[in-house]
């Protein structure tokens, strides 16, 4: 393993056993095609596996944590969080798009702050952790790089509904007005832009978000602003 890799593996606070399958859950199809390598050695079949281990954790995680719920809000929970835009935050996070190996194409393009690319890394990374150590190693994988939003779970009680709602619903208890979203910043190419917008809160810029899409971001900026309100009202 690279010094970067072996860096970034000990920062997710896991050590491979095969370091191989971590180094294939960092490789983007762009990277086989001019490495005179097979499609199957990207991350895309360990993002199919973790894909679905992520989905089994997560629906575990849910029908323990709200007993009262039925179906339809678990589904719903559940696809908040294992969403794109969700699984890019916790990417960026951990700084996982710096370490993945793409084509000079897809370098030049952008292609590794795209939301899309970088959800799947974690879900490939994820595989490969389930296919090292297990599911519970895999378990603590989640707990551990997810936690700001289980967590965000927990002090609401409830099954995540959408951020926008759930902020507006947080500042019309507080008595205060709904908050206004602005576009900060936009990166890229026109084909894969990364956008930043802003949560504004009584005139006050209260967080930021990114994303792939203009309603990623806002979604990606109310998160973080129910975390920051969230956690100064406490």
């Amino acid at each position: 393993m690279s010094g970067t890799g072996h860096n970034l593996a000990t920062m997710l606070g896991f050590q491979f056993r095969d370091p191989s399958l971590f180094r294939v859950a960092l490789i983007h199809r762009s990277y086989c095609n001019e490495h005179g390598l097979d499609a199957s050695e990207s991350y895309e079949r360990l993002e199919f596996l973790g894909d679905a281990v992520l989905e089994l954790i997560i629906s575990e995680h849910l029908y323990r944590q709200f007993p009262g719920a039925d179906e339809g809000q678990l589904t719903k929970a559940r696809s908040s969080l294992v969403r794109g835009g969700a699984l890019a935050q916790v990417a960026r996070r951990l700084g996982l798009g710096d370490h993945l190996l793409a084509g000079r194409g897809a370098e030049d393009s952008g292609e590794r702050n795209r939301d899309s690319v970088l959800a799947a890394a974690v879900e490939a990374v994820l595989g490969a952790v389930y296919l090292d150590q297990g599911l519970e190693e895999a378990r603590r994988f989640v707990d551990r790089h997810m936690a700001p939003e289980l967590a965000e779970m927990t002090q609401t009680g409830s099954p995540p509904e959408n951020p926008k709602s759930r902020l507006q619903e947080f500042l019309q208890g507080q008595g205060l007005p709904p908050p206004q979203y602005r576009e900060a910043n936009r990166e890229g190419p026109d084909h894969c832009p990364v956008f930043t917008f802003e949560a504004i809160v009584e005139g006050e810029v209260v967080s930021t978000g990114r994303g792939g899409k203009k309603a990623d971001a806002e979604r990606a900026a109310a998160e973080a602003a129910l975390r920051h309100l969230m956690t100064a009202s406490c």
